[in-house]
């Protein structure tokens, strides 16, 4: 293949993502509408919660997993899980995104906050294991499950930057507190953004995990 060709080729592909993304982005946008409360779904009142994407998007920083400068066997996977079927404690859909640990090693990989933020939620979840999830200061929820160990201990209300390491990737979760073993080793990503008083919903992490991969830190493991 000459380097015109190499060249219309690569550009097709840039094409073909960015159309993609704004599939992706569309399709959100749908979902934010009829999910806004009824009394409340004005079209100014849509407009803003549709911002909200936006606001993940403004505040992301780093990948949740870093590159390893001593082991270049330790690197990660991802695909499009989004609403794939999960059958643990009933059937229901996938509101996140696994990356995979290519060595199935439970707490050897280094998990990072993808943004900074204040932890809001950390311990045990039976579907979800050892987890912790950070709330931006754009309101946004950040959730990291199936962890072996955290980086510290945790306290609700702490403080977290981004790139700061939160625990380390394992395979905790579907049964009592402590279960491990159900699952090969992973860190599941949820993302979900504020829809008016109490109410919340998960968003696709996906393509935010494919923005970040260019924006991964290296750390010594």
């Amino acid at each position: 293949m000459n380097s015109i060709r190499r060249i219309a080729c690569l550009l097709l592909s840039v094409l073909l993502l960015a159309c993609l993304i704004e599939g992706e982005l569309f399709w959100l946008d749908g979902l934010l509408e009829t999910q806004i409360p009824e009394e409340s779904n004005t079209r100014s009142e849509f407009e803003e919660y549709g911002a909200l994407q936006d606001s993940v998007w403004e505040e992301l920083s780093c990948f949740p997993v870093p590159e390893s400068e001593t082991n270049t066997a330790a690197t990660v996977s991802f695909e499009n899980t989004w609403h794939a079927e999960r059958t643990y404690g009933g059937t229901r859909s996938h509101e996140g995104i696994d990356i995979m640990a290519d060595l199935d090693k439970s707490g050897y990989y280094p998990v990072l906050s993808m943004t900074d933020g204040t932890v809001e939620k950390v311990g045990w979840l039976e579907k979800g294991g050892w987890r912790i999830g950070i709330r931006s200061g754009n309101g946004n929820y950040y959730y990291y499950a199936h962890l072996h160990s955290y980086a510290k201990k945790w306290l609700a209300g702490d403080r977290v930057y981004a790139g700061e390491i939160l625990g380390y990737m394992g395979d905790s979760g579907y049964g009592e507190e402590g279960t491990t073993g159900k699952f090969p080793v992973h860190l599941h990503v949820g993302i979900y953004i504020p829809l008016g008083a109490d109410q919340e919903t998960a968003v696709n992490p996906y393509w935010m995990l494919r923005y970040l991969e260019n924006r991964k830190l290296r750390f010594m493991y």
